[in-house]
């Protein structure tokens, strides 16, 4: 995608220093505004103004407001990619069975993060799961099961015959396979839910459509419609591409679609995973996914999407399955395959967080605490998801 285009095509160019004064700032620094906010001036109507109630907004919103800020939160209008997420936590990624990016710090908070707040909330929406690989062919066992002693590798994977039996009767599994430690999925719906009603009875969310070319940025914040807000932050997915304020940020939004399927066969007891991957549901269904787009940037199931998905999942369950849902939505991806969290290099008390992926329920927590972090104490992020990495030209300082 070339600087300047979304994911549908032209759009507004980014905003820089040229297109209004920006507020008084320090460089390239990214510390928060109110490292430098003067007491005594007069305290705006909101701390932030949050733009998205998907997994990134709810999760920030909650980040923000323990550490006591006045959060103003909006839902949005359009269709919400989180709803769609396919919710799953995987330390091991690709082809090659490599660990994700900051596997252990991630997994390791993650496994903390949820549970604490499914007893806040008095709600399960996090399950733990056996996640299980089964070898294509000799030549990938020979390199899985060598990857096996790799160092960091050998703590999330593991060879255990035994349990490979529980899929023996259920899927094509010739050769046996691989299971994957810490794997979760997370029911989003669920939780989005139970925080949309939290949100709505602290009377702070709001269904309303930004328009950002009002905002005012200034010295004292950011002014729209006749509030003023300390921070203004984009948490809007796949929809922050078309965002004038980072729109100059390398986006590579991908679509992808998803099946939900009934089977004859039984009820799998874990998720498998040989090129798609096929996770049991609490209903007694089997959601399946995942293709990747990045040629139609829309939410429309194809059946194109149906059929590839369709294909790759009869060799594993057989004939006996039926398509019960078809899904699809945009993932928020970059160029780099790292988030985008930071500051605006211009307009210092406008943000984002974004840029997941398909990581998004494994890095919005961690990077939602992170960039409260920097807000509330100037605690600086990790350079990899910094949009600092990004600044141009376009942004040089006079």
């Amino acid at each position: 995608m070339k600087q300047g285009q979304g994911p549908a095509g032209p759009m507004q160019k980014p905003l820089t220093a040229a297109d209004s004064p920006p507020p008084q700032n320090d460089g390239y620094s990214n510390k928060a505004m109110t490292q430098r906010r003067n007491p005594a001036a007069e305290e705006p109507d909101f701390d932030a103004l949050v733009v998205g109630q998907g997994m990134a907004g709810s999760l920030l919103t909650l980040a923000l407001q323990r550490r006591g800020w006045r959060v103003k939160l909006l839902a949005g209008t359009g269709p919400s990619a989180s709803r769609v997420s396919a919710g799953i936590c995987n330390p091991v990624t690709g082809r090659q069975l490599v660990l994700t990016w900051q596997a252990q710090a991630l997994f390791a908070f993650l496994h903390r993060y949820y549970p604490a707040l499914e007893t806040e909330l008095g709600l399960r929406f996090f399950y733990p799961i056996d996640h299980y690989r089964p070898f294509r062919d000799i030549g990938e066992q020979n390199h899985f099961l060598a990857r096996t002693a790799s160092p960091g590798l050998e703590a999330y994977v593991y060879d255990d015959e035994a349990a490979d039996t529980l899929y023996n009767a259920l899927i094509f599994n010739r050769l046996g396979g691989l299971h994957t430690r810490q794997v979760a999925w997370l029911n989003w719906p669920r939780l989005l839910d139970a925080l949309h009603d939290r949100f709505s009875q602290q009377q702070i969310l709001f269904r309303r459509h930004l328009n950002w070319a009002e905002l005012r940025p200034a010295a004292d914040g950011v002014h729209w419609q006749g509030r003023r807000y300390r921070f203004v932050l984009s948490c809007e997915g796949a929809a922050a591409a078309l965002n004038p304020y980072f729109s100059y940020l390398p986006w590579h939004v991908a679509k992808g679609e998803m099946l939900q399927v009934r089977w004859a066969g039984g009820t799998l007891p874990g998720m498998v995973h040989q090129g798609i991957w096929v996770l049991p549901q609490p209903d007694g269904t089997h959601r399946v996914g995942a293709t990747y787009d990045h040629q139609h940037p829309d939410t429309e199931p194809t059946a194109a999407g149906r059929q590839w998905l369709e294909n790759r999942l009869r060799p594993l369950l057989g004939e006996k399955i039926t398509v019960a849902g078809h899904v699809a939505g945009l993932r928020p991806a970059t160029r780099d395959r790292r988030p985008f969290v930071g500051l605006h290099p211009v307009y210092k008390n406008i943000g984002i967080l974004g840029g997941m992926g398909s990581k998004g329920t494994s890095l919005t927590p961690y990077f939602a605490e992170q960039l409260a972090d920097l807000l509330s104490t100037g605690k600086e992020l990790d350079p990899a998801a910094n949009i600092e990495r990004y600044v141009s030209l376009s942004f040089h300082k006079e």
